[in-house]
């Protein structure tokens, strides 16, 4: 299933190169041309029947937020800052892959019985929260992760009953629909367009 494949790839804004390579695959034999702009994007063209004058484009950005490595702690914790519009509350607990290796970790923060009254009742700042990739020194860490590493979330894709659930479902949803559009010839000229960094900007 090409959702669940979209999905599962790594595509954080600014590095969207595998999410990219999928695509190409799915719409190669499907289109007349295919083209990757210096900013990442992927454009295709398939030519319509001939019926209609018009030039149609549709277009989904195949980028999903997530972190960066931004520092890493003596102890080996990475610190990291958002890629995109996150929602702090879903953080804490969160497993995340991270760099080219894919290296594990879960994202923590103070432990509750640690916490003061007037701190449990207000929403952990991302700031105050760390990676996890069970490790107990600096040196250890910059063995597997550097500064500047992006951190995906690792959501499996999973079918519950009549839906599904993953994670990039935005926009990774509309890459699948588009890739599945450009199986067929219509009477337009059509642009199926897979755009990069929309979370970002």
């Amino acid at each position: 299933m090409i959702l669940q494949a979209l999905s599962e790839a790594f595509g954080v804004s600014g590095n969207e190169s595998e999410v990219r390579e999928i695509i190409i695959e799915a719409v190669k034999d499907h289109v007349d041309e295919m083209r990757v702009d210096t900013m990442g994007n992927l454009i295709t063209f398939k030519g319509g029947t001939g019926d209609s004058p018009l030039k149609v484009m549709v277009a989904a950005h195949m980028d999903e937020v997530g972190l960066m490595i931004v520092h890493i702690e003596k102890n080996g914790l990475l610190r990291f800052r958002k890629v995109g519009g996150i929602d702090d509350r879903i953080l804490p607990s969160k497993v995340v892959r991270i760099g080219k290796d894919r290296i594990p970790g879960v994202i923590g923060a103070k432990p509750v019985h640690l916490l003061k009254e007037e701190e449990r009742k207000r929403v952990v700042k991302v700031e105050d929260m760390v990676i996890d990739i069970g490790v107990s020194s600096r040196e250890e860490a910059e063995k597997l992760v550097k500064r500047g590493d992006y951190a995906a979330f690792a959501t499996p894709f999973a079918e519950l009953g009549d839906v599904v659930k993953g994670k990039a479902f935005d926009d990774r949803a509309g890459c699948a629909v588009l890739v599945e559009l450009v199986q067929e010839r219509y009477p337009s000229d059509l642009y199926a367009v897979f755009t990069v960094q929309e979370e970002v900007g």
